[in-house]
């Protein structure tokens, strides 16, 4: 087995990102704390600055926020659109573009649970 140090950076730098999508996915609401809280996870865990970019997607009103928690509890029911991150990040390896859905944790286990 050939053992690459790219490689090896490459897998550790993608499991913490991953990782730390789910870890701080309560954040999510305020789109400027969630980014900082991942990138300074990331940071502290690699030991250096990874260039990262995170889009939450579209900005919600506290209007919209309030409703969506009530809709959440009264109907059970979960909005998709506010649900997936787009994480684009850069490794010595390559560029790497991740589509995550924070409702499917189970499709990320291999990265989370290891």
């Amino acid at each position: 087995m050939k053992l690459d140090i790219a490689i090896i950076n490459h897998n550790y730098i993608t499991r913490m990102v991953i990782f730390s999508i789910f870890l701080y996915k309560k954040c999510r609401t305020d789109e400027y704390i969630y980014k900082k809280v991942v990138k300074d996870f990331i940071r502290k865990k690699t030991g250096y600055t990874i260039d990262i970019e995170i889009d939450v997607g579209p900005k919600v009103t506290l209007e919209y926020q309030r409703d969506s928690i009530i809709e959440k509890i009264l109907n059970n029911d979960d909005s998709v659109r506010l649900n997936l991150v787009v994480v684009s990040f850069k490794t010595s390896l390559k560029d790497v573009v991740i589509q995550i859905d924070l409702l499917r944790e189970d499709k990320y286990e291999e990265y989370i649970y290891i």
